[in-house]
């Protein structure tokens, strides 16, 4: 039988918390029935889980656009084009794909990014 080692040590720290929010998870362990280092812990776990999962999806946002920005190229006005013109039916389905995903208030050729 084959064990894994895992790591369980625990850090001590201290950071500095709201008033009305250290109230609010010191009530919120204390209905639970468990320590507020425990509940602290669970939020930040699920907040790392879920940043990490963002990032994943905005990767996954990404390559549709990054699909139909390829086909484009930059003037030397400044504006961009698909140089093979409107008959490129990829082309247009690749924007259709990029149209349907919200994107951030920012340059979405990449000048911001």
């Amino acid at each position: 039988m084959s064990r894994k080692a895992v790591n369980t040590a625990v850090v001590k720290t201290t950071f500095d918390l709201p008033d009305p929010l250290l109230r609010e998870a010191r009530a919120l362990a204390a209905q639970q029935g468990r320590p507020l280092r425990a509940l602290v812990a669970e939020a930040i776990g699920e907040k790392l889980e879920h940043a990490v999962g963002a990032a994943k999806v905005g990767e996954e946002r990404r390559v549709p656009w990054e699909k139909w920005r390829t086909r484009l190229k930059q003037l030397p006005d400044g504006t961009w084009c698909n140089p093979d013109g409107i008959e490129d039916e990829s082309f247009f389905q690749s924007l259709d794909e990029a149209r349907r995903e919200p994107w951030a208030s920012r340059d979405p050729f990449g000048a911001n990014s």
